[in-house]
């Protein structure tokens, strides 16, 4: 029974280690020194447990996610003002939240899409950054995750937020901006955009 214990504890402990180093990687990808990264990896992953209560209408109570949603939407916006690549991420942000809209439906859980329909977003703000960066490819991952990030969030949570607060409830739900945490669309959206930049950006 002990060592059952252990290999379950042994298999968490890798799994948390590999998530963990996907994501510190794609933020020193992003150009956050390493104690930067980890300490958003760690942030994001203890204040995913938070959620921010927004506003109530009907039975719907809206929140927001501080790890899945809030940290991301404040890197984003912060990566805009250091690279200066307002008006590239603001065109990609919009082409990406078209295809995350598309991609994505109104369930009695909240907001969602399956897979695979919800790699199409990260994907389009990848091939979107690197063409945007191909003359500065040290802006593309900052970009990827930017236009990735806030693309899904508009697409997904602000278009979509009509038609979910017109669904009529018999009692009241939370709905929460990123309410998955690390594991959220709005976090790995981002994450998984730059990702795919930095495999392209390293064969050239």
């Amino acid at each position: 029974m002990m060592a059952f214990g252990l290999l379950v504890l042994f298999i968490v402990g890798l799994a948390f280690y590999i998530l963990y180093s996907i994501f510190y990687s794609a933020f020193v990808e992003v150009g956050f020194s390493r104690w930067e990264a980890t300490f958003i990896v760690f942030g994001s992953i203890v204040f995913g447990l938070i959620d921010l209560p927004l506003f109530i209408y009907h039975n719907w109570i809206i929140a927001i996610n501080i790890g899945g949603a809030l940290i991301p939407i404040l890197i984003s916006i912060y990566l805009m003002a250091k690279k200066r690549f307002a008006v590239s991420a603001l065109v990609g942000i919009i082409i990406v939240a078209f295809f995350t809209y598309n991609v994505t439906e109104v369930t009695a859980a909240g907001i969602s899409s399956s897979f695979p329909f919800w790699l199409l977003p990260p994907a389009v703000a990848s091939l979107f950054s690197l063409l945007a960066s191909y003359k500065k490819p040290k802006k593309a991952a900052p970009l990827a995750y930017v236009t990735g990030t806030l693309g899904v969030l508009v697409g997904a949570d602000f278009f979509h937020l009509p038609e979910l607060l017109q669904t009529h409830l018999s009692h009241a739900v939370e709905a929460s901006i990123g309410g998955a945490a690390i594991f959220d669309m709005v976090f790995l959206a981002g994450i998984i955009a730059v990702l795919i930049d930095s495999l392209f950006i390293l064969k050239k």
